[in-house]
C-alpha cells in the first residue's frame, strides 16, 4: 500500500513552506522592459557626459564591475543616483528623470543586469 501520492506530497510541501515564512522577500526577475529603460538613461544621461559602458579610465567611476565605492546595495546605488556625492562630480539626479523614483530604479535595475561582476 502506498501511502504518498502527488496530492498529500503537495500538501506537505505546502504546509512546510507556509511555516518558512521569516520575512524574507525574494525578488523576482528584473523585467527586461524596466532593464531597457534604464539602460536608456544610463547612456543618454550618466554615459554621454561621466559614466562609459567600457573600462576605459577616465574621472568617474566604472560602474558594471565589483568595486562599489559608496555602498554595494540597490538601495545604496539608487540613493547616490538621487542624491550625488558630496565632494565628486556625482550630482543628485532625484526628480529630475521624467518618471522620477522608478526611472532611478530602472537604472539600478540596468547597472546590476549589465554588470560583469564574477562572483
Amino acid at each position: 500500500m502506498r501511502l504518498w501520492n502527488l496530492s498529500t506530497t503537495a500538501a506537505v510541501v505546502a504546509m512546510l513552506l507556509a511555516g518558512c515564512d521569516d520575512g524574507a522577500q525574494v525578488s523576482a526577475a528584473p523585467d527586461p522592459a524596466v532593464i531597457a529603460r534604464g539602460k536608456a538613461l544610463f547612456v543618454g544621461t550618466c554615459g554621454a557626459y561621466c559614466h562609459k559602458i567600457t573600462d576605459t579610465g577616465g574621472d568617474a567611476l566604472f560602474l558594471f564591475d565589483c568595486d562599489w565605492k559608496h555602498g554595494a546595495t540597490d538601495d545604496d546605488i539608487f540613493r547616490v543616483i538621487n542624491e550625488g556625492v558630496e565632494g565628486t562630480r556625482m550630482v543628485a539626479f532625484g526628480g529630475a528623470f521624467p518618471e522620477g523614483d522608478k526611472d532611478a530604479r530602472a537604472l539600478v535595475a540596468y547597472l546590476r543586469a549589465a554588470s560583469q561582476c564574477k562572483k
